[in-house]
């Protein structure tokens, strides 16, 4: 019979039950209006991240050219993946050296996002990520939710 020895041979519990997510901004602020790099900086933190894990929250407002918000009865159409498209590219640093980067993350994720997903959008994440595939041949608002 073997007799277990806890003090030769411990047993640890190494599995996550949990992430805990912290809120970061970007060094510019909450105004992002103007055109730049936007950087967010984790510094000096004694923690454990797993990038795979985070992720980024945009937030704002959408506004006409002149700046006056949209009445409740204008249509108004992003394109599939529409906030990755606001961007001409994308870094990942650790201790200021490159990890990844990626330029257009719009077209990228998009062509991600079409080999990836199951062609009924309806039954997968992608309509968290403003995805809604066209239903019809045309543009017109009355006949294509797309």
């Amino acid at each position: 019979m073997d007799i277990l020895n806890f003090e030769e041979n411990p047993i640890t519990d190494e599995m996550i039950e949990e992430y805990e997510y912290d809120e970061y901004e970007p060094i510019t602020g909450n105004n992002l209006n103007n055109p730049g790099e936007i950087r967010i900086t984790i510094q000096n933190q004694d923690i454990f991240t797993h990038p795979s894990e985070s992720y980024l929250l945009v937030e704002g407002r959408l506004t006409k050219d002149d700046d006056t918000a949209f009445a409740d009865a204008n249509v108004i159409t992003l394109t599939n993946n529409g906030i990755m498209h606001l961007f001409s590219n994308i870094k990942y640093q650790l201790s200021a050296q490159e990890v990844e980067s990626l330029f257009y993350p719009g077209h990228a994720t998009t062509m991600l996002g079409l080999l990836k997903y199951p062609d009924d959008f309806s039954k997968s994440v992608v309509l968290d990520q403003l995805w809604y595939k066209d239903n019809t041949s045309t543009a017109s608002i009355v006949d294509n939710n797309g």
